[in-house]
């Protein structure tokens, strides 16, 4: 695989969408070339959505994980976690509101979270290159 920018796969509840979309607005006015790619469902997960997801993070540097109130809980989101870390890609955690702090989902190392802070962001994200 040849990427010439970082490519990071955005792992999150579609309740912290939001999240998802202020990240991608931001890289965009920011000029920063990182491609953000989800694989975002509203169904229950089954084999094809594992297929195509696990893809989609195989053709990423690795992944980033908007941690909102109720991320923990979501078998979606641990899956992403655990075919990252399996596939031997990068993996951050971002807690998605600045002052407060919201369980880590299973899986995602603690050190690895940040706050919200586009040049923390962008600073970790040109590491993957």
């Amino acid at each position: 695989m040849n990427i010439k920018h970082p490519r990071a796969f955005i792992s999150f509840r579609l309740e912290d969408r939001w999240a998802r979309d202020f990240l991608k607005e931001h890289a965009r006015n920011s000029d920063n070339e990182v491609e953000f790619i989800d694989y975002s469902i509203q169904d229950p997960i089954d084999s094809s959505w594992r297929t195509q997801c696990k893809l989609r993070i195989s053709q990423t540097n690795g992944t980033i994980v908007l941690i909102g109130a109720t991320t923990y809980e979501s078998e979606p989101v641990e899956w992403e976690i655990k075919q990252t870390l399996e596939q031997g890609h990068h993996i951050f955690g971002i807690q998605v509101i600045d002052r407060e702090t919201h369980p880590i989902p299973k899986g995602l190392p603690p050190e690895s979270v940040i706050r919200w802070d586009f040049e923390t962001i962008s600073s970790r994200l040109s590491t993957w290159m």
